[in-house]
Formats: structure tokens, C-alpha cells, sequence
């Protein structure tokens, strides 16, 4: 939840395919990412894309890299639909061609200002297939691709900022739409996502594994707006991850806001998605110079609540690394490197031979 307020990256797929930059030779069978094996936890990262979080470019995957000095084995980003619905080519071959595998956000919106509904991509104009000609096009692209891709749709639908969340497209309404024992915010970001991935498979698209990206915590927290009632369900989705971030602005609390303390908070809500499949923590930071509060001392108790805890096993992570301006012009510090001790901090910890950019896929 993003507030407004050198190693080689080594990829196995089963036949062993190597990502050097160029097109896979197989054009049969499922590209899916595999959980890593020996309780090892991929590392990737958003290695600070810009404010639109698509200003994508080699140098500034190697900047991380160097800056960490572990080389991250995927790097997210967002292709936003007010760019045009077209498969993101040239974004996905700059990351690809790095050794890195593209982690692809789809973005609904006309714009990015939050806190408003969408009417053009609107999750109802998604399942009515107002966008179904472009998305085709998208799946044939990345299909005559072959590159091994990494997607998810509409992040965080279950918090109460982005245009597509539950809140701004029926929320806990049940009669306007579909099942009227089912609220329809819920629903129809179900059946968006359903209709996506339904319309790939036509294409025969077979190198995307899909990733369902919830937040934490729900806003509001309500039982019609809990993950759960968002989840397309185990035949759609490949990776189940989420977004858990500390403070991000100076001016809110940091009590209750630790990694550890939040994640035995939203345990049950995770656990109700009732599934087995492998789990990311695909957005997590803190800001710093917080008055109440330690960022080192944050991301230290994130990174042992990770790698031991009774609740959830990670296997997957990837920090985001940006900092941003406030509309109240404070700033929000969420890069690794926003201090000389913050970075040394994340260092070390990454440094542990269970974080590795050794991805697996299935063929």
C-alpha cells in the first residue's frame, strides 16, 4: 500500500532453461514458478521504477543489485492501463535482458490519483469484455514472447485507495450484481480477474504464473471486504501473496505497526483463503525518521518474523524501494538506503544463505 500522504540470477525450469536474455527455445508447457526447494525464499524487489513505477531501465536494476549486493531474481513493475493496454515489450525485455524476470503489475486506471471509483476500466467494463480485444492482443505478445512472466491484476483490492478496490465498485451491495448472497465489490474484482486469465488460456498462453496480491489488512475491515471473498480461487491462481508495511508517514502511529505484530493480527484472514499455495510478501517496508519508532529496528524483526514464524511461510520476498513527497510535503522514506545504518541493516540480513535468486519454474 503505496500512501500519498554481482551475481548472476540462475532460473531452473525442469529441462533447465536458462534465462540469458533472449527468447526461451521451448514454446510448449507451462512456464510456472516453483516455490523454492530446502526451505530457501526467493529475493526480489521494486528497485525504485519512479512515482509511476514503470520508468524501467537496466541501469537501475544493477544500481540495486550493487547497492544490496545481491542481485534480486525479479523485478516488479506497473503497466498501467492509462499508457494503453498493450503488452509492456520493451519494459519486460530491458528487465529480462539483465538476467531478471519481469514481474508485471497490471494496473486498471485512467489515472493515479487514488481514493476515487474508475469509469472507464472499471471492474464491471472488464467482465463485460469492453477490453477484451486489447487484452487478447496482450496474451498473443507474450505468448510469441516465451519469456517466463510473473502477473498479477489490480493489487490490494481489499484496501480502500485504488479505483478497483471492492469499496469503489459495489462494496458490500449484494443485489447489484451476480450472487445476491455475495457482495458485489468482492464478486466483480473476482470475475475480472477470472475473465483475464479465462481469456489468456484461450490464447494458449502458458508462460505466465499468476500472483493474487491482497493487503494485509482490510479497509475497512469489514467481513464482506476480507481476502477471501476477493481470491479467484486455486485453479486461477498460481502465488498468493500480499502487501505488510510499517509506518509510512512520521505523523502515524508506529505501536502496532511492527511486521511481527501485524502478521499475527491478519493471520485469520490469510488463513481463511484456505489454500496451499506458495506465499510472497510482495510489498513491505517502513519509513524513516519516524519520532516513536527505529526503521533498523523494524526490518529486523521483519526479516525473523520471515524466516521463523508460527503463522505463514514465506516463500518469496521483495521490499519496495522508493521514497516519496506527502501532499502535505513531509516524505516518506521507504528505500533501503535512507540511512547509512538502514542499509547496512537490510545487508546483513539479506545476506542469509536462505535468501536466494535461484529461480525454479516448471515445464
Amino acid at each position: 500500500m503505496k500512501k500519498l500522504i554481482s551475481l548472476f540470477v540462475s532460473i531452473t525450469i525442469i529441462l533447465i532453461l536458462g534465462c540469458s536474455g533472449t527468447k526461451q527455445e521451448s514454446s510448449q508447457g507451462q512456464l510456472k514458478l516453483l516455490p523454492p526447494p530446502n526451505d530457501a525464499i526467493y529475493f526480489a524487489a521494486f528497485p525504485d521504477f519512479g512515482g509511476t513505477e514503470d520508468e524501467v531501465s537496466a541501469q537501475k536494476i544493477e544500481k540495486f543489485n550493487t547497492l544490496i549486493g545481491k542481485k534480486i531474481a525479479w523485478a516488479c513493475f506497473s503497466d498501467n492501463w492509462y499508457n494503453g493496454i498493450e503488452y509492456p515489450r520493451d519494459i519486460i525485455h530491458t528487465i529480462y535482458e539483465t538476467g531478471t524476470i519481469p514481474y508485471v503489475r497490471i494496473m486498471p486506471r485512467s489515472d493515479e490519483i487514488q481514493g476515487h471509483a474508475e469509469t472507464l476500466f472499471s471492474l464491471a467494463n472488464i467482465i463485460q469484455g469492453d477490453f477484451d480485444e486489447e487484452l487478447r492482443a496482450w496474451a498473443r505478445d507474450a505468448k510469441e514472447d516465451n519469456i517466463p512472466l510473473l502477473v498479477d491484476f489490480a493489487v490490494e483490492a481489499n484496501g480502500d485507495w485504488f479505483p478497483w478496490s471492492g469499496y469503489f465498485n459495489g462494496g458490500s451491495t449484494p443485489d447489484g450484481y451476480g450472487d445476491e448472497s455475495y457482495a458485489d465489490g468482492p464478486e466483480r474484482y473476482r470475475d475480472a480477474y477470472r475473465h483475464i486469465i479465462d481469456l489468456f488460456r484461450t490464447q494458449g498462453v502458458s508462460n505466465i504464473t499468476w500472483f493474487f496480491h491482497y493487503n494485509y489488512a482490510s479497509f475497512p475491515n469489514e467481513a464482506w471486504n476480507q481476502p477471501r471473498n476477493y481470491y479467484p480461487g486455486d485453479t486461477y491462481i498460481d502465488w498468493i501473496g500480499f502487501s505488510l508495511y510499517g509506518a509510512q508517514t512520521t505523523s502515524e502511529e508506529w505501536e502496532g505497526l511492527e511486521f511481527s505484530t501485524q502478521l499475527k493480527d491478519f493471520y485469520s484472514s490469510f488463513k481463511d483463503l484456505n489454500s496451499t499455495k506458495p506465499v510472497a510478501l510482495l510489498e513491505f517496508g517502513v519509513t524513516d525518521d519516524h519520532p516513536d519508532g527505529n526503521k533498523s529496528v523494524w526490518l529486523n524483526d521483519a526479516f525473523a518474523t520471515i524466516l521463523d514464524n508460527d503463522y505463514v511461510t514465506f516463500s518469496a520476498i521483495s521490499p519496495w524501494h522508493e521514497n516519496w513527497e506527502n501532499e502535505d510535503g513531509t516524505m516518506t522514506l521507504i528505500r533501503l538506503d535512507s540511512s547509512a545504518t538502514t542499509l547496512t541493516t537490510f545487508k546483513n540480513n539479506i545476506t542469509n544463505s536462505r535468501f536466494t535468486n535461484h529461480l525454479e519454474f516448471q515445464k
